[in-house]
């Protein structure tokens, strides 16, 4: 159940990263759109990309090491998603001329969950090199 839901979050995140990424490139010439909002979308895509291929071994068969990092790359995610969070949570509490930003809020919520699910993912595997004695 915890792989069909990293699955689904991380379908869920290129989704979001792909559909980010157009709007970015729509309003690319506003004043309002800022690059940023490109790289989020790219680490939506690569992070969800990513957890795919892991899941499904791609990444070892290339004798990638993805398990390390993979763990690497959802524990940026889950502390960036987490501070994003908070930034979004206390910028709404003070909206500047009323303007609520829900958009980054949700992009960091996503980024945020997926991480925790494959933290949690990895963490139950037997790929994690702990020692059980010490």
């Amino acid at each position: 159940m915890l792989r069909l839901s990293l699955i689904f979050a991380s379908a869920v995140n290129a989704a979001a990263g792909v559909g980010l990424a157009s709007l970015w490139y729509k309003f690319r010439h506003n004043e309002g759109m800022p690059i940023v909002v490109l790289f989020v979308a790219l680490s939506l895509f690569v992070q969800g990309v990513f957890t795919i291929g892991h899941l499904g071994r791609l990444w070892k068969r290339w004798r990638i090491p993805s398990f390390q990092l993979f763990v690497i790359g959802e524990s940026a995610a889950a502390l960036v998603g987490g501070v994003a969070i908070l930034q979004g949570v206390l910028y709404n509490l003070r909206p500047v001329n009323g303007d609520y930003e829900f958009g980054p809020l949700l992009a960091a919520t996503l980024m945020a969950t997926q991480a925790g699910v494959g933290l949690v993912y990895a963490a139950r595997t037997g790929e994690f090199p702990l020692r059980r004695n010490a």
